[in-house]
């Protein structure tokens, strides 16, 4: 019995000894770990004071109301009625030289009052100019006046249609940003005149959709874009690098040309053509008519249709007042029967392309208001409706290979689109 008793207590004694030291080894930096399991019961939740705003300010303390401009209110009545002291009020004025002008505010525009929970005292207001810029007043610790933009979130979007009047029409009846008939024309400007679209004429095009809060807020940059004008199609890709950015077709021509196709920004009726022999309606006589009429209303701007100098800027008989720019030693254009110069206009003057020039009138020899629009190539006059405009600098050789695969993807999207006609219009964003 001895025996067996002695056997019991070595073993028990051994037992302690083995758990002594993974005690030990654990203590002074052994492998092995005692595993601490972590559940809701021992985790205790810190809980921050902060809770940001859309436009970044924390509003854990503050009470927050929306208001809208009235009719004749003030930025000044709008604080005053925030029972914002008058001397505070003066220095928001102050504050506000060169970033805000209060006579810009205007009846609807939208704006956020901050309050201090528990008194109801505003120190600051948030003040939108539209949906995506703002101002803020800010005078609690100091007066601070600071503007401020709502983040733009992009989607792409793809359009297609069939002209059946004009492509403003068409987009407006399928319920689609009209700002993408400018865009387009803006695009197709050197080699397509959207004065004179057909019914049948089509396009598809891939184009950013820009939103504010979740809600449409413009186009932006059109990626992609076909239109098949009078059975001739022509395309056109955005393409950017380090050192250029521009439209380009398939084969890597540049898009944009040397000249607009017209001297409007908007569509201005053709009255008389380009004509070697034509009736005059003053003279009563046959005679040469170099340019092409177009009856526009009185004061209508009149754009440059390209880069270049004013070589002649002045009242000159039977043109009236007149503009002629030279583009460069091949092109010339001119701008019969001016209204009126616009600012700055004068001989020896650089333009850009688009840049209002004058105003279409009635001056000179006419019987009624008109823009008589000339072209001249190497000093000879040639039809504005049917010259071809010389290309734009091309896709150089070292970037090629990146454009092409660039232009296919593209171009696979764009094949996969159909045309829509009528009310319907697909539009969907990626």
């Amino acid at each position: 019995m001895s025996v067996i008793r002695s056997k019991w207590g070595i073993g028990i004694i051994a037992l302690v000894t083995i758990i002594s030291s993974m005690l030990v080894l654990n203590f002074t930096g052994s492998e092995t770990t005692p595993e601490f399991k972590i559940s809701s019961e021992n985790v205790v939740e810190i809980k921050e004071d902060v809770q940001l705003d859309p436009y970044g300010f924390n509003i854990i303390n503050s009470k927050v109301e929306e208001g809208r401009v009235k009719r004749n209110e003030s930025l000044y009545l709008i604080l005053e009625g925030m029972n914002v002291s008058p001397q505070v009020i003066y220095e928001i004025n102050k504050n506000s030289s060169g970033v805000f002008q209060s006579n810009r505010i205007k009846p609807g525009q939208r704006y956020i009052v901050y309050k201090e929970k528990g008194t109801d005292e505003p120190h600051r207001l948030v003040l939108h100019s539209n949906a995506l810029e703002y101002v803020v007043f800010d005078w609690k610790d100091e007066i601070k006046v600071t503007t401020g933009q709502k983040e733009v979130e992009t989607r792409i979007a793809e359009a297609s249609g069939v002209i059946t009047s004009s492509l403003y029409e068409t987009l407006l009846a399928q319920d689609t940003n009209t700002l993408l008939a400018n865009s387009l024309s803006e695009i197709f400007a050197w080699q397509i005149d959207f004065f004179r679209l057909y019914p049948g004429d089509n396009f598809k095009v891939v184009y950013e959709k820009r939103y504010v809060d979740g809600n449409p807020f413009g186009i932006g940059r059109i990626l992609a874009a076909e239109f098949e004008n009078k059975n001739e199609e022509f395309d056109a890709f955005y393409y950017e690098t380090e050192d250029r950015a521009g439209y380009y077709d398939s084969e890597g021509n540049g898009v944009q040309k040397a000249l607009l196709k017209a001297p409007f920004k908007f569509s201005q009726r053709i009255s008389s053509g380009f004509s070697h022999s034509r009736f005059h309606p003053v003279t009563k006589q046959r005679v040469p008519h170099y340019g092409v009429d177009y009856a526009a209303p009185q004061g209508t701007p009149v754009l440059s249709v390209g880069d270049g100098e004013v070589i002649e800027s002045q009242y000159r008989g039977a043109s009236g007042n007149i503009v002629k720019i030279r583009h460069n030693g091949t092109y010339t254009t001119a701008y019969l029967h001016l209204n009126g110069f616009a600012s700055g206009i004068r001989k020896g003057v650089r333009v850009k392309q688009g840049q209002v020039i004058g105003y279409v009138g009635k001056t000179g020899r006419v019987t009624g208001v008109h823009l008589d629009y000339r072209i001249y190539k190497n000093g000879q006059p040639v039809n504005p409706l049917t010259v071809k405009l010389p290309p734009s600098k091309a896709i150089g050789e070292e970037i090629k290979e990146d454009f092409m695969k660039h232009v296919k993807k593209l171009e696979q999207q764009l094949s996969q689109m159909e045309n829509n006609s009528g009310s319907t219009m697909t539009v969907s964003l990626k």
